[in-house]
């Protein structure tokens, strides 16, 4: 039961991804693929999935709090939120795999 809770949730936040278009979308919505098909195959267990949320929720409300500071994203903080998102990523990656 807390396993299709926690992939119907998972799968829940694609739909609410943020608006911003291009990779960084993109990052996010591969990353919330790989957290639900985790969960899905076993290769992540519930805390682990609920973690790994966390870590996407704190980027992603980052990036809400950054567009509303100046109306949109720019260069600087693209790279910084992608780079946080290749490290958040190496983390889903190396938690499905061990």
């Amino acid at each position: 039961m807390k396993l299709q809770l926690i992939t119907a949730l998972a799968l829940a936040t694609l739909v609410v991804a943020p608006a911003s278009a291009g990779p960084l979308k993109d990052a996010w919505v591969r990353q919330e693929t790989s957290i639900a098909n985790g969960l899905a195959d076993g290769s992540l267990t519930p805390g682990e999935a609920v973690r790994l949320q966390h870590r996407e929720d704190s980027i992603r409300n980052q990036a809400i709090f950054l567009k509303s500071t100046g109306g949109h994203l720019g260069p600087a903080e693209r790279a910084y939120l992608g780079a946080r998102l290749v490290v958040a990523r190496g983390a889903i990656f190396v938690h499905r795999h061990n």
